[in-house]
């Protein structure tokens, strides 16, 4: 246990349990606010040890914060990741999954379907009022996931990675030219970047980018908030997802003042010898500088909702998706298939806003489907059995969860990943292609031991058998080039 500082509410009772507004007892159900930042690596937050990276806000609320040290989505990327946080329910293995329009076509994307419940409508049905404000390209701008926007009381749709906010041709196409390697410069590439300039203030207008509206919208929607507590509201943030057109200057407090090369808003979701060492270098410059202004625009909401003495009787979470490739394991982007925690680790912070477990650290093995059940009790509202998640808030009081859980799985496409403190394992879904790490040995997972562990590698797999039945499905290119699903009108 280490001490908390100033932070979102001024100083913070570390471990003491106790209330700071002097101990008084909570009564009626607290507020919650859930922030999921898309694409955010812990090893890029101070809190999580990286000294390079600014990150003053989220390191205050980690402060506030129980942290957890070990948490991996059940299910990744973006939208299956979405559905377990949202629904409490395991959306890995992806049994049963069809294409559907406006999603991508991959094992596990999915609309949160018409009448499913939900930690908005099951708190909804509690009294709470729900709100939900995000940039994210495919729960805000698809039909499919329409009825899901329906579902809550205020849903805000804001404009970055999709849509036409200005003409493209508002900005200079040299101006989306100069930030691709010379190799991506295709003209679709270009024209996508264009867009999203002229979406995002060109790279030159902080106010203009898609984080900063996301969060100033939910800024100034917790006044509406304050008067119909208690309220549930969702920060769904797609920054620092790519594209990335970070402010001159935070990527020159990271980038190295030598370089010369093309700036790097994209990248391809593959090897990364198509970057050379000094692009590389520049591709983790400019991730940093994008986590740097998510947080600096993160701040000012967490500073609107202390400024309003909501702070006091709300419940604030924050949680990723899944992380990103820098040139580590030589990739760059998302892999489905090499399931290492630069991809597959996320930050997880849960602030008690009577100060439990403030500035304590957990190596519980959490999961995105943990968070529903949490909040609900955090909230000090009634359990639900809709979720199939664990309730992670007596870890709070130094007590443990009602489920033991010694290992974290998931997966992500048609592959699977399960780890413990001793080995962690990736394979393909039919079991016919694997990487399998000695962590006491090789924490940085460099040295497959597949073969040579054999034995151990086939333990891990039945062990991963044991939790999700019979072997996950893998889908053929074949499946995916069937005809996308549509809601029905």
């Amino acid at each position: 246990m280490r001490a908390a500082g100033a932070g979102l509410a001024g100083a913070a009772l570390a471990g003491t349990g106790c209330s700071r507004s002097g101990g008084a007892a909570q009564t009626g159900p607290r507020n919650i606010v859930l922030i999921v930042i898309d694409t955010l690596r812990p090893d890029h937050l101070g809190c999580y040890g990286n000294e390079r990276v600014r990150t003053p806000n989220i390191d205050a609320l980690a402060r506030e914060s129980l942290r957890f040290t070990q948490v991996y989505p059940e299910a990744m990327p973006t939208v299956p990741a979405r559905r377990s946080i949202l629904t409490g329910r395991r959306a890995y293995p992806f049994r049963g999954w069809e294409p559907w329009q406006g999603l991508a076509k991959r094992a596990g994307w999915s609309p949160i379907l018409p009448g499913t419940p939900t930690l908005p409508t099951i708190l909804a049905a509690r009294g709470y009022w729900t709100a939900y404000v995000s940039d994210n390209p495919f729960l805000t701008h698809t039909d499919v996931f329409a009825p899901f926007r329906d579902s809550v009381h205020r849903y805000v749709r804001v404009m970055g990675q999709r849509g036409v906010l200005r003409p493209a041709d508002s900005i200079p196409r040299s101006e989306a030219v100069r930030r691709l390697p010379p190799v991506m410069r295709t003209e679709r590439a270009i024209a996508q970047v264009r867009q999203y300039l002229a979406n995002n203030g060109g790279g030159e207008v902080d106010e203009e980018t898609a984080a900063a509206r996301v969060f100033g919208e939910s800024e100034r929607l917790l006044d509406e908030a304050a008067g119909r507590k208690p309220f549930f509201m969702v920060v769904d943030s797609f920054d620092p997802h790519e594209f990335w057109a970070p402010l001159r200057k935070d990527l020159e407090r990271y980038a190295d003042p030598g370089y010369d090369g093309a700036d790097i808003a994209d990248v391809r979701y593959t090897w990364s010898d198509y970057l050379t060492r000094a692009q590389l270098r520049h591709l983790r410059a400019t991730y940093a500088a994008s986590v740097t202004a998510v947080d600096r625009w993160l701040g000012r909401f967490l500073d609107g909702l202390r400024r309003r003495g909501l702070d006091e009787d709300t419940v604030v979470a924050l949680v990723s998706d899944h992380g990103i490739y820098l040139g580590e394991h030589h990739l760059t982007g998302k892999s489905d298939s090499y399931l290492h925690p630069e991809l597959i680790q996320v930050p997880l912070l849960l602030r008690d806003p009577a100060g439990r477990g403030a500035g304590v650290a957990s190596d519980f093995y959490a999961t995105t489907t943990d968070l529903a059940p949490t909040l609900l009790s955090m909230a000090g509202a009634p359990p639900s059995s809709r979720f199939e998640g664990v309730d992670l808030s007596p870890l709070l009081e130094g007590a443990a969860p009602a489920e033991e859980r010694p290992f974290a799985y998931g997966g992500y496409g048609n592959f699977s990943f399960i780890r413990d403190e001793r080995w962690a394992l990736v394979a393909r879904n039919d079991n016919g292609w694997r990487l399998f790490y000695d962590l006491e040995r090789d924490p940085r997972e460099q040295r497959d031991v597949s073969r040579r562990q054999a034995k151990q590698a086939d333990a891990m797999w039945r062990r991963l058998l044991a939790e999700v039945g019979r072997r996950p499905p893998r889908y053929s290119l074949e499946w995916t080039q069937r005809p996308s699903r549509a809601l029905a009108s």
